[in-house]
Parts: structure tokens; C-alpha cells; sequence
């Protein structure tokens, strides 16, 4: 009864098998960190571009700040003295003195958004290089996977197809079980009793239940959800 669905079992174990070589392929998990590190790259990428209009922004503030002081100063210079209160000079003087300190201040602002400026450059351009080295590794690792996954393909397709035929003499019963519990990631899905304890969990069968299996020549195991045979 359990012949077929047995051997049904064993090819889907080899197809199961090949396919965790082909995840666990070198090639498939260096494309993977491959991605990670491309993905961090163009956020990396998008935020110093953010950054750099936030910076470029205040040095345009700052500059249009310094040449309006600028221009305040110069009025201040430019008035003649002749006709002033020794009062309004001494006014003029101080009113000269607040534009100097703004004027210092404004001018460290602005040498230190250029400079920030500069450094998210010299960042945009590493970031863009390294961009660039990333996609040549991608081409040459996707290159590998590929070639990889087209050598295993015949042998892969082989084990299909014998699955595919093999189900036509398969109970249909015996057939549907299976394939719901391999939908739950489950494998083998029938397995043997041994010593009175599923084959499977390593559940202790009940004596009620052992006579169910004997009758029906298999039973769900409570515990795991495998098929237990006798």
C-alpha cells in the first residue's frame, strides 16, 4: 500500500535536497549580501543627496545673510561725519561693531557648510564608485548562479517528471495527504512507527491508537502531523 507513496517520498527528498544546494550555493549567497550591500548603497546614495540640498541651502541662506550685512555696512561707512553728533557717530560706531560680529559669525557659517558641502562630495563620489564595483560583482556572481541552477535544471526536471507519473498510480487519498502536509513544510511526510513512538516527533502511541493503525495501516500523529506506517 505505502510502496509507491514511499518512493514518491524518496524522489521528493532528492528534489528537496537539490534544491538546498542550490540556496546553499557560494555563488547564491554571495548574490544575496551582494544585494544587501547594494540596497544600503543607494539609500546611502539618497541620503546624501538630501543631505547636500539641505547643505547647499544653508550656505545660499548664509551668503544671501552676509551680503545683506554687507551692504548695511557699507551704508554706515559711506555716511559722512561732518554733520553728526558726537552721539550718532558713537551710535554708528556700535551699530559698525554688531555688523563686524555678525558679519564673523555669518563667515564661519558659511566655511563650514562649504566644507560640509565638500565632504558629502567627496561621500557622493565613493558611495557612486562603490555603487559601480557592486553592480560588476552582481553581473559576474549572477553569471555563476546561473550557470549553476542551468547545470542542476536537467536533473531537477528529471525528478518532476518521474514524481508527475508516479502519481498516477498513487492512491489518491494517500496522494492528497501528502501533499498538505508538504504544504506545512513538512518532511518525510510518512513516516515509519518505531518502538511504539512516531518516527517522526518521537511521540509514545497509545495502545487505542495503535489498534487504529493497525487497523487503517496508518494514522496522523497527533503531535508532529506526519502519516505514521506500519
Amino acid at each position: 500500500m505505502f510502496e509507491k507513496i514511499l518512493e514518491y517520498q524518496k524522489l521528493d527528498g532528492k528534489l528537496r535536497n537539490l534544491k538546498r544546494e542550490l540556496d546553499n550555493n557560494p555563488a547564491k549567497q554571495n548574490l544575496e549580501k551582494i544585494k544587501a550591500i547594494g540596497k544600503d548603497s543607494q539609500n546611502k546614495l539618497i541620503e546624501l543627496e538630501n543631505k547636500a540640498k539641505t547643505a547647499i541651502a544653508d550656505h545660499a541662506k548664509y551668503k544671501a545673510e552676509y551680503e545683506k550685512v554687507v551692504t548695511q555696512l557699507n551704508a554706515i561707512n559711506k555716511t559722512s561725519v561732518d554733520s553728526m553728533t558726537e552721539e550718532q557717530i558713537n551710535d554708528n560706531l556700535e551699530k559698525a561693531n554688531a555688523l563686524v560680529n555678525v558679519l564673523v559669525s555669518l563667515e564661519r557659517n558659511l566655511s563650514s557648510q562649504a566644507k560640509l558641502v565638500e565632504d558629502i562630495l567627496k561621500n557622493f563620489e565613493i558611495c557612486r564608485n562603490n555603487i559601480v564595483i557592486n553592480k560588476q560583482k552582481y553581473t559576474q556572481c549572477k553569471a555563476e548562479c546561473d550557470k549553476f541552477e542551468e547545470n542542476s535544471k536537467p536533473q531537477f526536471e528529471e525528478i518532476k517528471k518521474q514524481m508527475l507519473e508516479m502519481e498516477k498510480d498513487i492512491d489518491k487519498n494517500l496522494l492528497a495527504k501528502y501533499k498538505h502536509c508538504r504544504q506545512d513544510k513538512k518532511f518525510p511526510v510518512f513516516v515509519p512507527l518505531n518502538n511504539n513512538s512516531c518516527g517522526g516527533c518521537s511521540m509514545e502511541i497509545s495502545a487505542a491508537l495503535m489498534n487504529k493503525l493497525k487497523a487503517d495501516g496508518y494514522l496522523e500523529c497527533e503531535q508532529c502531523r506526519r502519516y505514521i506506517y506500519l
